[in-house]
């Protein structure tokens, strides 16, 4: 199950660097998402929880036009 929202915060990630554009992103998301994934990939799953959570929260704040 928690596998599963990882997979579902990154997927959810992907979906809105696709419908926004992923130029105007700051490297350091890039990077989480780049943590994230690879935390999943070694099987850290709750590490990749809480970094996907925070970039989906700051991609959400960015959309509001907050920081």
């Amino acid at each position: 199950m928690t596998d599963d929202l990882a997979t579902l915060n990154l997927q959810k990630i992907n979906n809105f660097m696709a419908t926004v554009g992923a130029e105007g992103f700051d490297q350091s998301i890039a990077e989480q998402v780049d943590r994230a994934r690879a935390a999943q990939a070694s099987g850290d799953t709750r590490e990749a929880i809480a970094i996907s959570s925070k970039v989906l929260q700051r991609l959400g704040n960015m959309e509001r036009g907050g920081v």
